[in-house]
């Protein structure tokens, strides 16, 4: 029983070393991965088209001095006696 105890014991200790050696290579290996800045880099060129669309938007709707109306259905109030 005590052989089979110790046996179990080493196992689990030889398991839990070679899982952090494992563990810290992988770290170092991905240290300088930056997933983020990686999608940034692939998306620049819709996310320049989407300002660039953004920007002739504003300027249309500045030129077309467009006057919001207040109507009913996007008013504040509810009902108006007359």
């Amino acid at each position: 029983m005590i052989k089979v105890f110790i046996l179990l014991v080493l196992f689990v200790v030889i398991v839990y070393i070679y899982t952090i050696t494992k563990l810290k290579k992988n770290r170092e290996k991905t240290k300088n991965i930056d997933s983020v800045q990686d999608f940034h880099d692939n998306y620049q060129h819709l996310i320049a088209k989407r300002q660039v669309a953004d920007k002739t938007r504003l300027q249309q709707n500045k030129s077309e001095h467009y006057r919001k109306y207040v109507t009913k259905y996007n008013s504040s109030e509810d009902y108006r006696e007359k």
